[in-house]
């Protein structure tokens, strides 16, 4: 696997991961009981996005490690799942 297919694919790990991360810790306004007028009481009271970036950083960066070594290691790819059909179909 070269360096950019990669880097392309922890990228990919990176923004499927911040999905999950975001969520992570989140208190809401109204949890907080201090709602901006003008604003949904569903909205973040205080965003952290640094420790939240941080944090999926760091999980992105191992699944992609664990990844990595089960395919490039171990070899481990598609054909290393049993087939869903009969082998006669």
């Amino acid at each position: 696997m070269g360096t950019l297919t990669a880097i392309a694919y922890y990228v990919l790990f990176w923004w499927v991961c911040l999905f999950a991360v975001l969520s992570i810790g989140l208190k809401t306004q109204d949890e907080a009981g201090e709602i901006v007028p003008g604003t949904e009481p569903s909205a973040p009271a205080k965003l952290q996005i640094g420790q939240s970036l941080l944090i999926n950083t760091v999980i992105s960066g191992v699944l992609f490690l664990a990844w990595y070594y089960a395919t490039q290691v171990l070899g481990m790819g598609l054909h290393s799942f049993p087939s869903i059909y009969p082998e006669n179909f």
